[in-house]
């Protein structure tokens, strides 16, 4: 079976995943978005084109099953990771890819939250793809949607995604982020409800 052939099964399984198990925020528009960000930076940065994909179209698949963890100790990263290490197993197509490739797209995966993990450029790219996603009119929705339009709860988030910038890696993902204005939006939106908290001084 040919790449192309098992990223196309891939992105049936995921998609069918989501539809059984809606998630805000982090659906399957945001996995199609992520995957289709990580490809375009792996073919710029001479990285593993179909790992880099892979890994953006199963990094978040343990966010269909929060809900049936609420309050266990595993995130939604380590979910991915466990449900990933199972379909290695015993899907009989992705049974197909060689232990490499498993490992790569496996420590992606578990890994798209630290900052610190480099071991494989396919996870720095997928780190940097899910960031784009924060950014740009997309990441204001997503916010939104994810804290229900909480203001103070959204105003906190942004703290830590404007952090994020310092930690977008890649030359191609900073041009992005650069030549499409991702982040003014978003610096819009989040000064919009810092000055909504700004309350008169009284003597």
């Amino acid at each position: 079976m040919t790449k192309i052939e098992i990223i196309k099964y891939t992105i049936v399984k995921v998609r069918e995943l989501f539809q059984n198990y809606p998630v805000p925020a982090h659906g399957i528009e945001h996995v199609a978005r992520v995957a289709t960000w990580a490809r375009l930076i792996a073919s710029r940065e001479k990285a593993n084109v179909f790992l880099a994909e892979m890994s953006g179209w199963l990094h978040d698949i343990g966010r269909t099953k929060e809900k049936e963890r609420l309050g266990a100790s595993s995130f939604h990263q380590e979910m991915s990771y466990e449900m990933c290490r199972e379909w290695f197993k015993n899907d009989p197509i992705l049974k197909l890819l060689s232990k490499k490739e498993k490992e790569i797209i496996l420590y992606a995966v578990r890994y798209h939250w630290n900052n610190s993990a480099d071991k494989y450029p396919e996870a720095v790219i997928l780190r940097d793809a899910d960031k784009l996603d924060l950014f740009g009119e997309v990441g204001i929705k997503r916010a939104e949607e994810y804290w229900e339009n909480d203001e103070e709860k959204m105003e906190k988030a942004f703290r830590l995604v404007f952090s994020d910038l310092s930690f977008i890696m890649t030359k191609t993902a900073q041009k992005i982020a650069r030549d499409r204005k991702l982040v003014e939006p978003v610096k819009k939106f989040y000064f919009t409800l810092l000055k909504k908290r700004i309350l008169k001084i009284k003597l």
